[in-house]
């Protein structure tokens, strides 16, 4: 096989990124350890508390959500000089991607020739949006002069193979016609990555780019969405820390930094704040056609989105929203992330040689500081989980007493900057940003109980036909696995994405830069319904049919079966959309209330000091209470303005249980055991 190749990064590149590591963890982990206190606090005080008038009705799927296995030939755009070659491309469990020189390497445990994780890409299909992209990335009217004597970088060899390309020779520069327009790639597959290198697949057919689609658009999904996913408080903490800390470094406003897992999210982070050195270095020698520099860019210095405090705007040139499913529209710039913590002395990150592997070097080493500090803080973060619960739920009405004065006194105080605030800005735009994500739920929940009637009929009629036997089964087992049916659950998630352009122009000028997330956050709510409800549906059949019924009797309960499923299906599907609603409501709008009140309000805070620190508790902070009071005022608004909406469509979602087609008698009767999935 080969030694393994060098890095192109040198001793002194490894030194800087191993040394913003180690200050990311100093600052980042203080962050960390007071959400945990604060989480697990919110949990005991949940449990003890009063609980909601209707809790979850359906069972809980004990199957956990998976990346869908896949695999099949492709060919890859690769090699020096860049050509399309066939490879054979695996789709792993773990939502890992990695490619082939041929079948019969995978099949005899050979080496990859490459691999990826998911996390973080952005899949295209469309190739005149992809060239729209790489337009919008570098114009050719904002082309970058060329400082004197710099090393023009080489990257422009890939783009010239799929794009056409005017390469810099000496003073001449020769247009060559872009060979993408005049020689289309059927059917592409194109991975977009903010901060690794773009990846050109293609498949043989549509129907193949179809399936390929499917499965890249569930790992990906699926890798970016564990944290939010999670029940243990120690998620949630994590991405309050997160929030919490870019906020100390003056970022206010969610985006998708935080998809991935903890040790992806923090790389995100940071390779934030490294990119504007990294493109300051390396942009002035490429040159070429504006196609060609964005190539460029996206194999030396990825492209970060607005409000990153990099990228394009680091460079005097206008911000844009650069997502690559949706239209590329200008968005309100966002004050950007104060970098006092960091170094601004970076070394020298070129010219390269290998351009394309500096990027993947970067994120490869800043990934690995980061998953070693997250290793080296897991015995200090186990222990003191297990010591907050112990200390916290003795002490925990004296904590809540405590927080609720502190709180009343705090919203005294800001009562009106708070409320001029939410008038003047949040009030004028809340009912259409709630409305957008009300229809947005409501669609993609109304499609999933469509899915979930069809199935279950379906069920009904091979019952009818064939009571016992094989295909019986493979009808239940069908069933069963509809959650994870990626070509079934299209329906829904296509629901969920509806509303990204509008609902990403309404949230743009509060900071919001997360529809990824929040389009993840629908799919992954609809999915999860459907496995619930189809759980209980199975287990709900297996316990009350017997071969001691007859034939009416089994029609009859299971009849019922349904009837229950889908009035429990309309209660959870109720709560999870409120949840839903407040939840992305306060993603939009309170790190914006917040930035807005920070000049004027936060100075107000250290006089609540004292009467916190008496408590003796790192579950109650200042801050924390302060930002619960806004949350609280925010919730009130939208939960307004949400039952006001509802109320005036009359609801999406139908409200009756069990409405829908009519079940027919079913008879004979299966086997007892037959509806266990």
């Amino acid at each position: 096989m080969g030694g393994r190749p060098s890095s192109p990064l040198d001793k002194q590149q490894q030194q800087h990124l191993r040394g913003q590591v180690d200050i990311l963890m100093r600052n980042f982990l203080p962050c960390y350890r007071g959400q945990l206190a604060a989480s697990i606090l919110r949990q005991i005080s949940r449990e003890l508390g009063p609980q909601e008038p209707a809790g979850s009705q359906l069972l809980r799927s004990k199957k956990l959500p998976r990346v869908r296995e896949h695999r099949g030939p492709l060919t890859q755009l690769r090699g020096h000089p860049p050509r399309w070659q066939p490879i054979f491309c695996v789709l792993r469990g773990d939502g890992r991607l990695e490619w082939f020189s041929h079948k019969e390497e995978y099949e005899n445990g050979g080496h990859p020739l490459g691999s990826t994780a998911l996390t973080g890409y952005t899949l295209l299909t469309s190739q005149r949006e992809y060239l729209r992209l790489l337009d919008a990335l570098c114009p050719d009217s904002l082309a970058a002069a060329p400082t004197l004597g710099a090393t023009t970088t080489n990257v422009s060899s890939i783009a010239k193979c799929l794009l056409g390309v005017s390469i810099a020779s000496g003073d001449h520069t020769q247009e060559e016609p872009d060979s993408l327009l005049e020689v289309p790639v059927s059917f592409p597959l194109f991975l977009q990555h903010h901060f690794r290198r773009h990846l050109c697949f293609s498949a043989a057919t549509r129907e193949a780019q179809h399936a390929w689609r499917l499965a890249l658009q569930g790992g990906i999904r699926l890798r970016g969405t564990v944290l939010q996913r999670s029940q243990a408080p120690a998620a949630r903490a994590f991405l309050d820390a997160v929030r919490l800390y870019r906020q100390h470094q003056g970022h206010f406003g969610d985006d998708d930094v935080t998809l991935g897992s903890d040790a992806e999210v923090l790389t995100a982070v940071l390779m934030r704040e490294q990119l504007p050195a990294l493109r300051a270095e390396t942009l002035p020698g490429l040159r070429g056609s504006g196609r060609a520099r964005a190539w460029a860019w996206t194999e030396v210095c990825p492209v970060s989105g607005p409000g990153t405090g990099g990228g394009i705007r680091a460079l005097g040139f206008p911000s844009h929203d650069c997502r690559l499913n949706s239209l590329l529209v200008s968005l309100t710039p966002i004050p950007a992330p104060c970098l006092g913590s960091v170094p601004h002395s970076y070394p020298a990150w070129g010219p390269l040689d290998r351009s394309g592997q500096l990027l993947d070097a970067v994120h490869a080493a800043v990934l690995a500081g980061a998953s070693a500090g997250l290793r080296a803080f897991q015995p200090e973060k186990d222990e003191l989980l297990a010591s907050l619960e112990k200390t916290i739920r003795p002490d925990v009405d004296q904590l809540l007493r405590q927080r609720a004065r502190v709180a009343g006194r705090l919203r005294t105080d800001i009562r009106g900057p708070l409320e001029s605030c939410l008038r003047r800005e949040v009030d004028p735009q809340l009912p259409r940003v709630v409305q957008t994500l009300l229809r947005t739920v409501e669609a993609s929940l109304e499609a999933v109980r469509t899915l979930l009637v069809q199935g279950m009929d379906r069920l009904s009629r091979r019952l009818r036909q064939s009571p016992s036997g094989t295909r019986l089964r493979r009808e239940v087992y069908s069933f069963g696995e509809m959650p994870w049916d990626l070509a079934l659950m299209q329906t829904c998630y296509r629901e969920a994405e509806r509303s990204h352009g509008r609902l990403g122009q309404l949230a743009a000028p509060f900071g919001f830069l997360g529809m990824q997330s929040l389009v993840f956050g629908a799919q992954d709510l609809a999915q999860q319904l459907i496995a619930d409800a189809v759980a209980t549906f199975l287990q709900l059949a297996d316990q009350c049919l017997t071969m001691a019924l007859n034939c009416d009797q089994a029609a009859q309960r299971l009849e019922r079966v349904r009837g229950r499923v889908l009035k429990k299906f309309e209660s959870d599907s109720g709560l999870a959309q409120r949840r839903f609603i407040r939840g992305w409501g306060l993603c939009i709008f309170l790190p914006f209330v917040l930035s807005q009140l920070e000049p004027s309000c936060k100075k107000e805070l250290p006089e609540f000091e004292g009467d916190v620190l008496a408590v003796g508790s790192q579950a109650l902070t200042t801050e924390g209470i302060y930002e619960d009071v806004i949350r609280g005022c925010l919730l009130q608004r939208i939960d307004r303005d949400e039952e006001t909406e509802a109320e005036r469509e009359g609801g999406t979602c139908p409200r009756q249980p069990g409405s829908g087609a009519q079940i027919q008698p079913l008879c004979p009767l299966p086997s007892q055991g037959t509806f266990q999935s």
